[in-house]
């Protein structure tokens, strides 16, 4: 399963090599790699995902159908023995799949279509907090199993999208044995989940199934976190570690020629919980970690001029992070656009980029990457930074300059004064030095802003909430589709949805819909076009540039597979080089 936090943002998977030896013998022994995080996963709940990390640990314990091969820059078999067979009738697309004769759960049963069933009705299970991977699936009707072949089922699907083929391989495959031993959700037909129009009955039993799966404990027993995976929960420490043991008996295992995205190496995986980056650095130094991912970038030129270079790998995949600022649209003092494009045209991103990315990155205008030129809008200007066009601007949105301060009447509460906070998450240089570079600017004109520096998980709790003005923030992008209803769709907005600004129209619906819908290139190309004039003019969010993945990891290690999704690398695929001691 190689979900990743936001479906839709296409980029150019563009991998550069800073520092890199020469391929080298590879050893079997069985080993120990450690990796340093900023943060926590979460919840390992395999349907809520709440950040990059909980994605990579459920990318080790469970598997999909199809999975990301991001080197070769495609979708490859993963559980399925092939990409899917596609046959259309009419209004109604088919997808058909077969599951590998080898495939089984860590009890012995075969995988089949029934868990693939099992899978999709927790997906669509009111009460469940799935709407992140459901509104992705909202083209599947039904599942057909083979009657001669459990192995082999066909999904039917309302329309066509050339994306089905993907999207329908992309969701974790759960095993019904550990999650619904009282099998409640069986008797619920998926027709009725995917129709919306659940029986009394099927209503009392989904709402049984989702009382016992939304418990937080049950994502903590390593009992029950288990997939298909190669790989199986030990402990989770919040905090301070997270360790993951390979499988002494993987089914995969039984392969004479697998997948190289069926390889799984190490023997134990840790991942050490080291918020500060200057810790984390001499954590790696020092030898107690193996792996730093999304290094800042001060940190990776420290490391990559000094002496101790020789000891590792160092990489600079480009990746599907893009640094943005996120406004809430739910706010009296933002609901104008033109107070949002003022404010955006406050930020020196050149500058901002010079400071933290050291010449690395790449400036856009939206969520379509400047890579892909076929599908980027390179029409719409750059924005500036224009203190006196910000001005304009936030006259022409009703704002009055006093002298001291920006206001204007509000009908109910008199008048009302711009003023404003802005979050992010507290320990990242990126976001404290955009923050203090916004607020320095917004000072000049009179607009205080309050910073808010946050601790990882409650931001996440604050965005979701809508109790907030203002955020730094990173959107993390799939390469393989365009649909953004997951973070721009009014169906998304709420508590488990990622629409978090709230913005959201019926025509910036209609047009998500017709570009998740999309049957050829020159359609979606004018589509796309469209949605990123839409989002530049309405600025419900500003993408300040896709930074790098800054990635340092221990000589001894080959096979390391950097990429541009994220986490920008293959840990299952470590091995030991034979000249390793």
């Amino acid at each position: 399963m190689i979900r990743l936090l936001l479906r839709g943002v296409l980029a150019l998977l563009t991998v550069g090599l800073i520092a890199c030896s020469s391929p080298a013998p590879l050893q079997d022994a069985p080993t120990t790699v450690r990796v340093s995080w900023p943060r926590d996963p979460e919840s390992l709940n395999p349907v809520v995902l709440p950040n990059a990390f909980a994605v990579q640990i459920n990318n080790l314990l469970y598997q999909s159908l199809l999975v990301v091969d991001g080197p070769r820059r495609r979708y490859v078999p993963w559980l399925a023995t092939a990409l899917p067979e596609t046959r259309r009738a009419g209004p109604i697309t088919y997808l058909t799949y077969t599951i590998r004769p080898e495939a089984t759960w860590d009890n012995g049963q075969p995988i089949t279509g029934h868990d693939v069933l099992f899978s999709l009705r927790v997906l669509f299970c009111p009460g469940v907090p799935n709407e992140r991977i459901s509104s992705g699936l909202s083209f599947v009707r039904n599942l057909e199993i083979d009657p001669a072949d459990a192995r082999r089922f066909t999904f039917v699907c309302a329309g066509f999208a050339p994306e089905y083929g993907i999207t329908s391989g992309d969701f974790p495959i759960l095993p019904e044995y550990l999650l619904d031993p009282q099998h409640a959700l069986r008797p619920v037909p998926l027709a009725e989940l995917t129709a919306d129009s659940l029986t009394s009955a099927s209503k009392t039993a989904c709402a049984a199934f989702a009382a016992q799966f939304n418990l937080a404990e049950k994502w903590r027993d390593p009992q029950q976190v288990r997939g298909s995976g190669p790989y199986e929960l030990v402990s989770w420490q919040s905090g301070q570690r997270l360790v993951l043991r390979r499988k002494s008996k993987w089914w995969a295992d039984k392969m004479a020629a697998a997948s190289p995205m069926l390889a799984a190496r190490p023997s134990r995986l840790e991942f050490h919980i080291i918020p500060d980056p200057t810790t984390a650095l001499l954590a790696l130094r020092r030898g107690d970690v193996d792996v730093y991912p999304n290094m800042p970038a001060a940190d990776f030129e420290r490391l990559r001029t000094s002496s101790d270079a020789a000891r590792f790998h160092l990489y600079t995949p480009a990746s599907y992070r893009m640094v943005a600022l996120e406004m809430n649209t739910r706010q009296p003092m933002l609901r104008e656009s033109a107070t949002r494009q003022a404010l955006l045209h406050l930020l020196d991103v050149p500058q901002l980029m010079r400071a933290t990315q050291y010449g690395l990155g790449q400036l856009s205008v939206g969520l379509v990457s400047p890579r892909e030129r076929w599908a980027y809008h390179d029409s719409l200007p750059l924005r500036s930074y224009n203190p006196q066009k910000a001005k304009a601007l936030l006259r022409a949105a009703g704002w009055q300059f006093t002298g001291t301060r920006w206001q204007r009447h509000a009908s109910a509460q008199g008048s009302q004064p711009l003023a404003l906070q802005l979050h992010y998450r507290a320990g990242d240089r990126t976001f404290e030095t955009a923050a203090l570079l916004f607020q320095q600017a917004a000072k000049e004109l009179k607009i205080p802003v309050s910073l808010r520096p946050t601790e990882a998980s409650l931001l996440s709790e604050v965005r979701r909430n809508g109790q907030y003005d203002m955020v730094f923030r990173s959107f993390y992008g799939n390469p393989f589709s365009y649909d953004l209803r997951p973070i721009l769709h009014t169906a998304s907005i709420g508590l488990t949805g990622g629409n978090t600004s709230g913005f959201g129209t019926p025509s910036s619906d209609r047009l998500l819909e017709q570009l998740a819908a999309a049957e050829d290139s020159t359609q979606k190309k004018r589509l796309l076009h469209r949605l990123q004039l839409m989002l530049y003019e309405q600025a419900p969010l500003g993408v300040l540039f896709y930074e790098p993945n800054r990635l340092a990891v221990a000589r001894r290690f080959a096979d390391v597979r950097p990429a541009g999704p994220e986490p920008g690398y293959n840990l299952a695929s470590f091995a030991l080089k034979a000249s390793a001691n």
